[in-house]
């Protein structure tokens, strides 16, 4: 993750998937908390998969230099 400890998104999400979140975290996304208690992703492994394959759609720099992605005000 930011440390660099984690080798590649599916290790990252794999511990997102199965952290154990403390009660006292107040700094998480309420939506990850209903009733201040910590929820996992509970992802299954398809659903890990199709995670990564999503982020790595959103890589490159094509989107800086092609003009297709240009102002959408043209």
């Amino acid at each position: 993750m930011h440390t660099g400890v984690f080798r590649n998104l599916q290790t990252v999400i794999n511990h997102y998937n199965v952290i154990n979140i403390a009660p006292a975290n107040t700094r998480l996304d309420p939506k990850l908390r209903p009733n201040n208690i910590g929820q996992k992703l509970n992802l299954t492994p398809e659903e890990t998969d199709a995670v990564v394959a999503f982020l790595r759609t959103m890589s490159g720099n094509n989107l800086y230099t092609d003009k297709k992605w240009g102002s959408p005000f043209k």
